[in-house]
């Protein structure tokens, strides 16, 4: 412990500069080491938690507010390469607030081509069986985005029951081109 605190306080005590500098050749300057990264495909993705349709009158169409959608920090494998959104309804048919009800089927549920920034919407009809597209983001954009998606939901008469009629859905984001 006494020879640590002497040979700090000897290196304080030394207050000259260096005169002279020397450099030392290592003797084997030609290894190297090369530094990669892979980035993969990504993007950040927000699309609504929920969309609700306040149904008045079941012998008209309903339309939902408008959602929003947005896809930014776009990172794709080409310049080309593109981002196409769909979606597909989980099940044929809402579910009913009481088991037998008539109730919505999935393509009960449409919405027109919506403005999107940096993309170009799609009209369509919701489907159990397969994903309809819903935009496709321009090539080389690093966002893509709509804040006015409307759904709306058909007319049916057949409905009696009052209540929470829901539906699950699955949006997919997919990269399309070469």
């Amino acid at each position: 412990m006494r020879e640590a605190v002497v040979a700090t306080l000897g290196l304080l005590s030394c207050g000259a500069a260096a005169q002279a500098q020397t450099t030392v050749v290592l003797p084997d300057t030609s290894q190297s080491s090369t530094v990669s990264v892979t980035v993969s495909e990504q993007a950040r993705i927000a699309v609504p938690s929920g969309i609700s349709f306040n149904v008045t009158n079941v012998g008209a169409a309903t339309a939902a507010s408008a959602v929003a959608v947005s896809i930014d920090q776009i990172v794709l494998a080409s310049a080309t390469r593109q981002l196409r959104i769909s979606l597909r309804a989980d099940a044929a048919s809402f579910t009913p607030p009481a088991a037998g009800e008539t109730t919505w089927a999935a393509g009960d549920v449409s919405w027109p081509a919506s403005t999107w920034t940096a993309g170009v919407g799609a009209g369509g009809l919701l489907s159990h069986s397969r994903f309809n597209t819903v935009a496709t983001c321009e090539a080389g954009t690093a966002t893509c985005s709509t804040s006015g998606l409307v759904f709306s939901l058909l007319s049916k008469p057949a409905v009696q029951r009052s209540g929470t009629h829901t539906l699950v859905v699955t949006w997919k984001v997919e990269s399309i081109g070469s």
